[in-house]
């Protein structure tokens, strides 16, 4: 007979484990592109679950063609939920 035996936490839907922090973000641009520490992670209209991330600082960006780029800031805690709205202004020439 053969036990496995799982050993860490507990993975939730999406992979999303007990210990993961996470953050929702809302902006006046539905359609802009979200980044976490640089990284691509979808459209901001996919993600209204949130977003998991480790504990920790995260830099995100939101990007638009049409909009001056957005950034924010955020240090985590472990199962932490943390809601951050990041308004974005409509690019005119030389206005980023």
């Amino acid at each position: 007979m053969l036990a496995l035996v799982a050993c860490g936490p507990k993975v939730g839907p999406n992979g999303v484990t007990p210990n993961d922090a996470i953050v929702f973000v809302k902006s006046n641009v539905g359609d802009a592109q979200i980044y976490v520490d640089g990284r691509f992670i979808a459209p901001l209209s996919y993600v209204h679950g949130g977003i998991a991330v480790d504990p920790g600082k995260h830099r995100l960006e939101l990007r638009h063609d049409d909009y001056c780029s957005r950034y924010g800031e955020l240090d985590l805690h472990r199962a932490h939920r943390k809601q951050r709205q990041l308004e974005m202004a409509p690019l005119l020439p030389l206005s980023c």
